[in-house]
């Protein structure tokens, strides 16, 4: 009885230890290694990977692109037009320690994408007139992403692009041209 108890014990303290030691990273993952929250090393292949047990500690990173989607924002055009723009950015991750460091997880990433696109956004804008905005809408928002990804890229960071998802007159210019009988509606679509 007691040497049974032994094995169990000694099984469940191993078991423990592998837990502890062993770890996988996924296909879509890349993570580092933290020794009392010290950086150690990165991995960006997948698989089953060891570290320390109890004093080192993984963190995962998403290595796919990652989507931002932002509430509308009222933009200024050149000819002084108000514009209420929906747009989208992709990115992604590609250092794990600099964005670890510097932003921590994907909401703090969001968090400093958002106000840079934004402000490259209305910078842009503000360079075009109302119907260039139209038909130049891809040069456009090339140049927002270039711009971004300058900025951004020292959070460990790669702005893969910005689309505008969708671009209206606002409300209140709707109403006005309703009244007007002239066209109110307009809309870019992601292409």
């Amino acid at each position: 009885m007691k040497r049974r108890m032994i094995i169990i014990i000694v099984l469940v303290v191993s078991l423990i230890m592998l837990s502890q030691t062993l770890f996988i990273v996924d296909m879509t993952q890349q993570a580092i290694i933290l020794q009392l929250g010290e950086y150690k090393r990165t991995i960006e292949e997948p698989g089953l990977h060891a570290k320390l047990p109890f004093i080192q500690s993984v963190v995962h990173f998403e290595k796919r692109v990652l989507t931002s989607d932002t509430r509308p924002g009222e933009y200024l055009t050149m000819d002084k037009k108000r514009l209420k723009v929906d747009h989208v950015s992709r990115w992604r991750i590609v250092n794990p320690l600099e964005f670890y460091k510097s932003v921590r997880n994907e909401e703090g990433g969001l968090a400093r994408i958002q106000p840079i696109v934004f402000s490259e956004m209305r910078n842009e804008l503000a360079k075009h007139n109302f119907t260039d905005i139209l038909v130049r809408r891809d040069m456009i928002m090339e140049a927002v992403a270039d711009r971004a990804r300058e900025k951004i890229r020292i959070f460990g960071i790669e702005v893969v692009d910005v689309r505008i998802k969708r671009a209206d007159l606002p409300i209140e210019v709707q109403e006005s041209l309703k009244k007007e009988g002239q066209v109110l509606f307009f809309a870019i679509s992601v292409c």
